[in-house]
């Protein structure tokens, strides 16, 4: 059954369409787009819990096929170059290490011939990153114990009761509204309950360690050439560190062994840290760093902070949504 879309939604839709239209050609502009996963199935990507954080085939296919009629597909390098095109250059960028940036993405990307860099967390850990809400979420999903055992977990842990029972869109939408109420507290450590989750419950879970991207896959990738590979940094962890240069460095040669060529360029997992991420440029001098903070590439800039457009579930799917938020960030 097709869904009714909300008056804002659909205003939303419309106003991209009309923006898009009137704009002045977008003359010598870039901008970076990053998502997460991209699952099998696109039901189980359009579930309220998961909407903001994972694609379907179809809407990698909508994302695509929108930025195609109305911009250049490029890879990084080429989209942080001084340019006078009419059409603006837009770049791909993939965060978490999933394994289905190789079951899912590349096989659309190749079919494409359209260029993507994939950041990857250490690859020592064999873990791929997600928000943590995401992270709690999931786990919450995942559970099919009648009594509904990670959300006694969450409860020891000092959180609110967690819905559990079920696996139905009933049960994604009580969680979206459950983990809704978490973030907008502000006093609640995710962090901290996200990690010791993950931790618990590792042992081959489906979109835990047996999810991730393996290292003979990033190789054989990396050397078809259609995808580079960076580092994703998560800034939180980078600060707990006791040694954060060692950790960067000690990141990029684990990385050096994997691909041919890795990017100098780092991703990293935070939302608007610039404060704190300035603490960590100096240690790395060459690297520019990738923010998950939405924005176009001033042309001629060479910033240390670049900002990145995350695509979700409904942007991806609408292009006049998506044209909405991608002009509606154009420098005034």
């Amino acid at each position: 059954m097709a869904r009714i879309e909300r008056p804002q939604s659909v205003v939303q839709r419309l106003r991209g369409h009309w923006r898009r239209s009137v704009s002045e050609p977008l003359w010598g502009r870039s901008a970076i787009l990053a998502i997460n996963r991209v699952l099998a199935s696109e039901d189980e990507a359009r579930l309220p819990h998961r909407r903001h954080y994972c694609l379907g085939p179809e809407s990698l296919e909508q994302l695509i096929a929108s930025l195609a009629e109305s911009a250049q597909l490029v890879s990084l390098n080429h989209a942080l170059q001084l340019h006078h095109d009419q059409l603006p250059r837009i770049a791909l960028t993939i965060d978490g290490g999933w394994r289905d940036v190789a079951t899912q993405i590349h096989p659309t990307l190749e079919r494409l011939a359209f260029p993507a860099s994939v950041f990857l967390p250490d690859p020592s850990l064999r873990q791929p990153w997600m928000p943590d809400r995401l992270s709690i979420a999931e786990a919450l999903w995942h559970d099919e114990s009648d009594h509904g055992r990670i959300a006694a977990r969450l409860a020891d842990l000092g959180l609110p009761r967690a819905p559990h029972g079920g696996c139905d869109e009933r049960k994604s939408h009580a969680i979206d509204e459950y983990m809704e109420a978490l973030t907008t507290s502000g006093t609640i450590p995710l962090r901290e309950i996200a990690d010791r989750l993950w931790r618990e419950e590792s042992s081959g879970e489906e979109g835990y360690a047996g999810a991730a991207l393996d290292a003979f896959s990033v190789r054989r990738l990396d050397h078809g050439g259609l995808l580079r590979f960076g580092q994703l940094t998560d800034v939180a962890a980078l600060a707990a560190s006791c040694d954060a240069r060692r950790a960067l460095q000690s990141g990029r040669q684990r990385l050096a062994r994997l691909c041919r060529e890795p990017l100098a360029i780092r991703a990293c997992t935070d939302v608007g840290d610039i404060g704190r991420l300035d603490r960590f440029t100096p240690l790395d001098a060459e690297a520019r760093w990738l923010t998950r903070t939405p924005g176009w590439l001033e042309p001629g800039v060479h910033a240390k902070h670049l900002p990145r457009f995350v695509i979700d579930q409904p942007l991806a799917s609408s292009s006049g949504k998506l044209f909405d938020w991608l002009l509606g960030h154009l420098p005034a």
